[in-house]
């Protein structure tokens, strides 16, 4: 059996002129194909899945998946959209404590490079929970080293949503509070997170207005982290250790987080 790990980067692409007057969706899609060749090159994919052609079994690695589908809308021109998503397939057997997020939205984020100018604005991932196990802590732990080299001096509001089906293990009054404290555990001192405010929670900027990849998904938890740069692996960053604050809080049901900011948009303050 197979899960599924869904990444969508949200933004505004300005494409290059030379590449402005073709067609943008055989433009859009012949790129995305380009972006699986490179995922090839990466050694991302595993196309055989976990198995040799004679059947041998292989040694699973969390940055290779199996199949995968992948998309893209360019229609809104200096509109934020949803640029690129990509749905990779994970064994449920290959059971790791992450799911390949960087891989996915470096392929991404280098194929709309090539084409044009980006303005990131956020990241949607769709978790399965229930298929991972394991204690990632080194890896978190250099992760946070790697983004408290950014300068101290710098802030940017990045906000963090959570949505999940309706469950119980979400009734507790202060369950996303629980995960919050879980969230910043993992930060350290290279960012700050906290509960959005009731002006906060009533906006996500940033984001697309695209389907949920989760069927009767409502948003369970909502946080602004205060970090030192806004940047697609930034992105990631947060959305790996939220996704790893709710494994340690006990949840292991799927979930949708999101992560955006405005802070490279025209006209906004970039610090």
């Amino acid at each position: 059996m197979h899960c599924g790990t869904t990444v969508g980067v949200h933004g505004i692409l300005d494409r290059h002129p030379w590449l402005a007057s073709g067609d943008q969706d055989e433009l859009c899609a012949s790129v995305l194909d380009l972006a699986l060749v490179r995922v090839d090159a990466y050694g991302w994919h595993a196309p055989h899945g976990w198995r040799t052609r004679t059947g041998k079994k292989l040694f699973h690695v969390p940055d290779r998946w199996l199949d995968c589908d992948k998309g893209g809308d360019w229609s809104g021109r200096n509109q934020i959209g949803e640029l690129a998503w990509m749905l990779a397939y994970v064994p449920e057997d290959a059971r790791q404590p992450r799911l390949p997020v960087l891989p996915m939205t470096r392929t991404l984020v280098d194929a709309l490079d090539r084409v044009g100018t980006v303005t990131f604005t956020a990241l949607q991932a769709y978790l399965p929970l229930q298929i991972t196990a394991g204690d990632a802590t080194d890896d978190f732990d250099d992760m946070r080293e790697w983004f408290s080299l950014a300068s101290p001096a710098a802030s940017v509001d990045i906000h963090v949503t959570v949505s999940a089906a309706p469950s119980r293990a979400w009734e507790p009054p202060d369950e996303a509070a629980r995960v919050r404290d879980a969230v910043q555990e993992r930060l350290g001192a290279a960012a700050e997170a906290e509960i959005a405010s009731s002006a906060d929670t009533s906006r996500v900027p940033g984001r697309a207005q695209t389907r949920s990849p989760l069927e009767g998904a409502r948003r369970t938890a909502h946080f602004v982290c205060h970090a030192r740069e806004w940047t697609p692996d930034v992105a990631v960053w947060l959305v790996e250790v939220t996704g790893d604050a709710l494994r340690a809080t006990g949840h292991s049901a799927p979930v949708v987080v999101t992560v955006s900011s405005t802070a490279l948009m025209p006209g906004v303050g970039r610090t």
